[in-house]
């Protein structure tokens, strides 16, 4: 049998093509979004548009690229609220196509089936998503998603893929998505001296208005590598990151430079794997 696990993500939303507006739209409040045929549809908030988009995907969703399936099976009783939030699931099946095979029975080793290339393996997966609610000091506008893997099979790619064609090709708004970890799972690898590096990167513009022609100029890495933090040093680290991460801007500064995003690229397990310490 498979481990189960469970892969937390924080999701805000903003309009798409917003260049220089960073505008979040709010969780919490009524919103009135233009359609692509130029119809108006309101919601009361934004959890209407997760569940039209469940609804949407009733039917079978095939990418022959990917040759992965898709589809949700949503009950609006399903949900469960209380003073601080509002959550929701739905079970999303998902499965790989594409290639046939012969499937044996493990004790007898004599073929049962013989896979055909159109051929689904579906699993089912729940997917969780849970809308905080606003406080007489805060006006909510992330949100969080918990998605279930089972052994190395998951959705988030999929579902976050179709979620953001969905939003932007039918409401013009753009879906943000980030992977959640708890600083003490980020402590425990550089402690293991799995670290590789720090990717800085400085979003900056130049005065020459021939260098912003083209989309994506405007961005410079910093990278440094061969990483040792000693406990004390990594301990005054994260007393930084957490006061910068409480305040206003959520930037990082490093040399008297203020840079917009911040990741550390470590080995886990003889893999490397890249983790978003902006915001964290």
């Amino acid at each position: 049998m498979f481990n189960l696990s469970l892969t937390a993500c924080s999701f805000h939303l903003r309009k798409t093509n917003s260049r220089g507006n960073t505008k979040i739209f709010n969780l919490n409040m009524p919103l009135t979004l233009q359609k692509e045929d130029g119809t108006e549809c309101y919601f009361q908030d934004l959890s209407e548009i997760f569940v039209q988009f469940f609804k949407t995907h009733e039917s079978l969703v095939k990418d022959d690229n990917k040759q992965q399936s898709f589809r949700c099976e949503y009950n609006e009783d399903n949900i469960l609220e209380n003073d601080d939030f509002r959550m929701f699931y739905t079970r999303i099946y998902s499965g790989v196509y594409g290639s046939s095979s012969d499937i044996i029975d493990g004790n007898t080793q004599k073929v049962k089936y013989k896979k055909k290339s159109s051929d689904i393996d579906t699993r089912p997966f729940y997917l969780m998503v849970v809308f905080p609610k606003d406080s007489e000091r805060v006006v909510v506008q992330k949100g969080l998603f918990i998605f279930q893997n089972v052994g190395q099979f998951g959705v988030k790619t999929i579902t976050t893929t179709l979620m953001q064609e969905f939003f932007s090709n039918g409401f013009h708004i753009t879906l943000k998505c980030n992977t959640i970890s708890p600083d003490l799972f980020v402590k425990k690898i550089i402690r293991q001296d799995n670290i590789k590096k720090l990717v800085m990167v400085k979003n900056i513009k130049s005065s020459d208005n021939s260098d912003n022609v083209r989309k994506g100029y405007g961005s410079e890495i910093r990278e440094i590598g061969n990483l040792y933090f000693t406990e004390k040093m990594w301990s005054r680290m994260m007393d930084k990151i957490r006061y910068v991460a409480g305040g206003r801007y959520n930037l990082f500064e490093f040399e008297q430079i203020e840079y917009d995003n911040l990741k550390v690229v470590v080995d886990i397990g003889g893999r490397t794997r890249k983790i978003n310490l902006h915001n964290l």
